[in-house]
């Protein structure tokens, strides 16, 4: 055999192994994605939505109340992947006196991906028009816990006329990118560039579920939060690459008039380098969000960043209190 015949026989066999090798790497691929959707459909069995489904534009929202009576709490989640279930034990408290009503923002657990940006306007506009649809009459009381609290606070911006009281729990602040900053805390925003590799990812099953449960919730919460994780991070990224328009947007409202309002912060200090620095700003933050009413009071505990779900008697109490001063 000639060296140049050889050579080709050589290049045929290595094609051979770069085609067979693209052939598994497509069948794995559509083996993950089939995989995916059966699993997804499975969750969707075994876990179904507590609440009722809410058509608004072309998606599906899943909004859960309970109880009867006026003012209605309505509950934002933070920037994160629990949506509802991170109000559970606080919400059927509350719903012993008054309406309370939680959901899920679009793509997130039980409900449909709604338009993009998911900034902060976008879901303000999105929480109204789910509560006008699901016909649920104000006065709101408005509960929002971290990035929830941004939310909440353009809800009322938009909608001053239906709001009669506010919780903050752990709640951001306009400026809390910038002067984190300040103290050398980079808070990374994705870039919106890899959105589409973040959506195959996600459709592959990616992030995995069941990683651990940090902050030890009962399998009721856990179990289905962790079942719909992969679908809920695609609207978590979403959200979080629009954060800094949401930031801004919410500092759009500087003050929203003379209702309760009531910010409750955790007062224990993070066990991180700077962890004293970094808590003494937080608290300057959550004391800067005390302006945003007239009637207003600063709660501290020794909680953690979940006290909904560590302390939930910390929560259920400052509602209390702002229900009974609702007008």
């Amino acid at each position: 055999m000639t060296e140049k015949k050889h050579f080709k026989k050589i290049l045929g066999w290595i094609g051979k192994i770069l085609l067979g090798g693209v052939v598994l790497l497509v069948g794995l691929i559509v083996f993950g994605l089939i995989r995916e959707s059966i699993t997804r459909s499975k969750y969707r069995t075994e876990y179904p939505a507590p609440g009722k489904m809410v058509t608004i534009d072309d998606h599906d929202i899943h909004l859960y109340c309970v109880g009867e009576g006026s003012p209605t709490v309505v509950f934002e989640a933070d920037l994160d992947q629990y949506g509802s279930l991170s109000w559970g034990p606080v919400q059927e408290e509350i719903g012993k006196s008054t309406r309370a009503c939680s959901y899920d923002r679009a793509g997130i657990m039980w409900s449909e991906p709604g338009p993009r940006p998911r900034d902060g306007e976008t879901i303000a506009a999105e929480l109204k028009a789910v509560l006008d649809a699901a016909g649920e009459e104000g006065p709101y009381l408005l509960v929002g816990h971290g990035f929830g609290g941004a939310y909440i606070r353009i809800f009322a911006g938009q909608n001053p006329d239906d709001v009669c009281g506010m919780v903050l729990v752990e709640s951001s602040h306009p400026e809390m990118l910038t002067r984190y900053e300040e103290l050398g805390l980079e808070l990374e925003i994705p870039d919106k560039k890899i959105r589409p590799l973040i959506l195959f990812m996600s459709h592959l099953g990616s992030p995995g579920r069941y990683k651990g449960n940090i902050y030890d919730l009962p399998p009721e919460i856990y179990d289905p939060v962790q079942a719909f994780l992969p679908e809920s991070s695609m609207a978590w990224f979403d959200e979080k690459v629009e954060s800094p328009e949401t930031l801004a947007q919410a500092g759009q409202y500087e003050h929203l008039g003379d209702f309760p309002l009531i910010v409750l912060v955790s007062a224990k200090t993070p066990n991180v380098e700077n962890g004293q620095a970094l808590q003494d700003l937080w608290m300057e933050l959550q004391e800067e969000l005390l302006l945003l009413s007239d009637d207003s009071t600063l709660m501290a505990e020794d909680t953690g960043h979940y006290p909904q779900l560590q302390n939930p008697e910390m929560v259920i109490g400052a509602i209390r209190d702002v229900v009974g001063r609702c007008e």
